[in-house]
């Protein structure tokens, strides 16, 4: 029996919340933790055409929670809850990438490969000092070797079994007001082919819940944990919204078949 609710959204930290998980019980561990990329504030000389400069000044701050952030801590943790047959897909820096490749060699876990996200509409340079950031990037650590009977790897078709996964920046009635919201749609995909049909998600840093409903929406479960009780409210509103539209078309099915 599950200490921690079900298909409900828990506050608090989410390392600490691990402790009240049964051993090995866990399918798949698919969250997004800090990225340790904040640093203040910065101001740059903006040359315009005009000949003029103008001072500005950006905000690469996110949050206290972004600073100072160690993976290693959770990731040991997280050992013990996870299935054999379960893997962890955790998004990331690029700052961070090393961290999570070297903890799954020193702690005999095996790194499988690494996931990108590519977003197909990503923010314009407009001070054309670098690329437009276009990627994300997700570690795949799988806790055993992934054998072709392995419950939670369900491999799709060859073209759809790509590393590299397309889509837009969150936007319309999807975004919620949280900086990092990942896709709902690419959640999806990643929890179809790496969580069996009923298995249990794990994210032990749940922010709006996107994970958590990609769980929900594709027949899995989850266990969500999120330390700020306002991205709980947000989550759990959007689980209800899900409900009543999933309600609604089943409504519309079932008029049809008469």
């Amino acid at each position: 029996m599950f200490h921690l609710p079900i298909n409900e959204f828990t506050t608090g930290d989410g390392i600490a919340g691990m402790k009240y998980i049964p051993d090995e019980s866990v399918d798949l561990l698919h969250t997004d933790p800090p990225y340790n990329i904040s640093c203040g504030t910065k101001l740059f000389k903006d040359y315009r055409q005009n000949g003029k400069v103008n001072p500005t000044i950006l905000s690469f701050d996110f949050g206290e929670w972004d600073y100072n952030f160690n993976p290693v801590e959770f990731l040991n943790a997280s050992i013990r809850v996870l299935h054999p047959t379960g893997s962890w897909i955790i998004w990331t820096s690029e700052q961070l990438y090393g961290v999570y490749r070297q903890w799954a060699i020193d702690a005999g876990m095996h790194f499988k490969q690494t996931l990108i996200f590519r977003r197909v509409n990503p923010l314009p340079q407009f001070r054309k000092i670098g690329y437009r950031q276009a990627t994300e990037l997700m570690c795949w650590i799988a806790k055993k070797p992934i054998g072709k009977n392995n419950p939670n790897f369900i491999f799709g078709k060859q073209e759809d079994m790509i590393n590299v996964f397309d889509g837009a920046i969150c936007g319309g009635k999807e975004r919620t007001a949280h900086p990092t919201q990942k896709p709902l749609s690419i959640c999806q995909k990643i929890i179809k082919t790496h969580c069996r049909p009923g298995g249990i998600v794990l994210d032990c840093f749940s922010g709006s819940g996107t994970i958590a409903l990609a769980a929900y929406s594709t027949g899995r479960n989850f266990i969500a944990i999120e330390q700020e009780e306002k991205w709980n409210k947000v989550a759990e509103k959007r689980i209800r919204e899900y409900q009543v539209v999933k309600e609604e078309k089943t409504d519309k099915f079932e008029q049809m078949k008469f």
